[in-house]
């Protein structure tokens, strides 16, 4: 049977979080301002019914995303993060092994419920933009059978096709090859906390600001209550990161996580409960796929006026 819950947080990844039990606290503002929480399993938490599924596939290749993909994809990021916090050789030296973290990386850019939707409407947009010489192109090529026109071509189109389109586009994002190459190159380091200070995580974990070739950039991302992983482009950066005092760093990146969480935030318990109803969702951060569905916007407003 093919698994039915899609995890856009990882449950790997969750679990950092957990204690004895196997569960971990979630919070989360499903009514307005007010804050819940709650203990979950990772197993049951950070994920969606169905999130990944093409509905105009066949049965068999409907959870194709999910099992062919997005589950290896987390299986692979999983064995990776155990190299690089035993400082195993094999994350530098295995170029499969690090490719891993980094596209597993890359997902978390892009893998939550409105990411997908974002990216949704920005195909929607291109289609629009292209329907003029793609009416030409099926006047040219319609067969007998075929609709008179491309819009009756276009109505007889099932909605889920959109759907799959953007599964198949948002898989290629997800393996792009030069992004996945310039984190590659970037210096990668675990900095451990010591001390009383804790990290969160939430829905919006990860910390960059998505210039991955620039000298002073950085990707940033909590792998548990007392640990973060750290991608930098040299060694200034990454002394001047290692050099910030432990409780003011994680404050910070706290701030940033929690500021940006848009359904859940993640802690091991409730020790941080009033900084989180305090900021949750105060500081949204845009997304690489805003970024990207601007840039589409600003190129095609310049084709118009040249």
């Amino acid at each position: 049977m093919h698994p039915l819950y899609h995890h856009y947080l990882p449950a790997f990844y969750q679990s950092r979080w957990t204690g004895r039990d196997g569960q971990l606290r979630r919070f989360s503002r499903p009514h307005g301002a007010k804050l819940v929480a709650k203990w979950v399993s990772p197993r049951v938490s950070g994920g969606e019914h169905l999130l990944y599924t093409d509905h105009s596939a066949s049965a068999e290749r409907a959870q194709a995303m999910e099992t062919g993909f997005m589950s290896r994809l987390d299986s692979r990021a999983s064995d990776a993060l155990v190299a690089l916090e035993a400082g195993d050789q094999a994350i530098r030296k295995e170029p499969q092994l690090r490719s891993a973290w980094s596209r597993f990386l890359m997902s978390l850019m892009m893998r939550m419920p409105d990411h997908l939707e974002t990216l949704e409407t920005g195909l929607v947009e291109e289609w629009a933009r292209r329907t003029p010489e793609l009416a030409a192109l099926y006047e040219t090529q319609r067969r007998p059978d075929d609709p008179a026109t491309f819009a009756a071509y276009m109505d007889k189109r099932s909605p889920g096709e959109l759907r799959g389109w953007m599964l198949s586009v948002l898989r290629a994002l997800m393996d792009h090859s030069q992004i996945g190459e310039m984190i590659n190159n970037m210096r990668w380091f675990v900095r451990t906390i010591d001390g009383p200070a804790e990290f969160l995580t939430s829905d919006r974990p990860l910390i960059t600001w998505y210039e991955f070739a620039a000298q002073d950039s950085y990707i940033i991302l909590p792998i548990g209550p007392k640990s973060a992983f750290v991608a930098v482009n040299n060694e200034e950066t990454q002394k001047r990161i290692e050099a910030r005092a432990a409780e003011e760093w994680v404050t910070a990146l706290n701030s940033y996580i929690v500021g940006a969480a848009r359904k859940f935030v993640f802690a091991r318990d409730d020790c941080m409960k009033d900084l989180i109803a305090a900021h949750f969702g105060d500081a949204p951060r845009t997304t690489l796929i805003e970024y990207l569905l601007r840039f589409r916007r600003a190129e095609y407003a310049k084709s118009l006026r040249t």
